[in-house]
């Protein structure tokens, strides 16, 4: 064999391991004409539909990255994102209705990405109140909501940032995160899944966001991952005793506090207790 022949081959295959997610491909899953730009690694893809939407983008622009070097959950935490092995994406959005409903955009999303895993893992998937997504309590997928408010306290604009785990890294997760942390797929996978996966969740989500999906939030409560679970509340420096009693119409969650009285948590982070 050439030397000629031999930088060929190896061209192409330096070629196929780093185009692993076809925007042509992803077109053709997608139910609505989306703008959509791919990057190679962003420090987060929220940040850079941050920025757009505060420039007055119009919405629906998806923006996808293969690898995040500053990727961010809720309250500040970060979120894996090595090259190859997940879906980083955000969607911008203007929705037309008040910053206290944009809790609804998380429910969307997570509603979205629960159903579509459940297309590819029939193991326990579930939804911990609010953002994540679970397969046998482990987590898959993080999502998190941005924005900014007008002075009339509507969305100026929204960004939903999704997170999931599609396949477990080469090296196995990090220490810290190795037990808590799982992916849709241990092995191999079919052909274009990420832009399959992409497409799903997006396909769902609109569905809801357009009205045409109604009976989301019912979804969401029966994928209830916390429902019936001794909680600690955490509150700043203050964390409190709590047992879910379920999630609210406003997607709130139910719990009952030490004195024995219903209380509705809109906001905050939340912690399963060991026993």
């Amino acid at each position: 064999m050439s030397p000629f022949f031999l930088h060929i081959l190896l061209f192409q295959y330096i070629i196929i391991k780093v185009v692993i997610l076809d925007k042509k491909i992803l077109e053709k899953y997608l139910d609505q004409k989306l703008n959509i730009t791919i990057f190679e690694e962003l420090d987060s893809t929220n940040n850079y539909l941050k920025k757009v939407g505060s420039k007055g983008e119009k919405e629906n622009h998806l923006v996808i990255a293969l690898s995040q070097t500053g990727g961010r959950g809720r309250m500040g935490r970060s979120f894996y994102s090595p090259n190859g092995t997940g879906i980083y994406s955000s969607l911008l959005l203007h929705p037309e209705f008040s910053a206290e409903k944009s809790l609804f955009l998380t429910v969307m999303a997570a509603v979205s990405v629960a159903e579509t895993v459940m297309n590819y893992n029939k193991n326990d998937v579930k939804i911990k109140w609010v953002n994540d997504i679970y397969i046998d309590s482990k987590k898959v997928c993080g999502i998190l909501t941005e924005g900014a408010i007008n002075s009339d306290k509507s969305l100026d604009y929204a960004v939903v940032g999704i997170g999931i785990n599609v396949v477990v890294p080469e090296n196995g997760f990090p220490e810290d995160i190795k037990n808590i942390a799982t992916s849709i797929f241990q092995g191999n996978t079919e052909e274009n899944i990420k832009e399959k996966i992409v497409a799903e969740v997006v396909n769902r989500f609109f569905k809801m966001y357009n009205g045409v999906d109604t009976d989301f939030v019912k979804r969401y409560k029966e994928y209830s991952y916390l429902t019936g679970k001794e909680i600690n509340i955490i509150s700043g420096e203050t964390t409190r005793p709590a047992t879910v009693i379920g999630i609210t119409d406003d997607c709130h969650l139910l719990v009952k506090n030490e004195s024995g009285e219903l209380e509705e948590i809109s906001s905050g982070d939340v912690s399963v207790r060991l026993k």
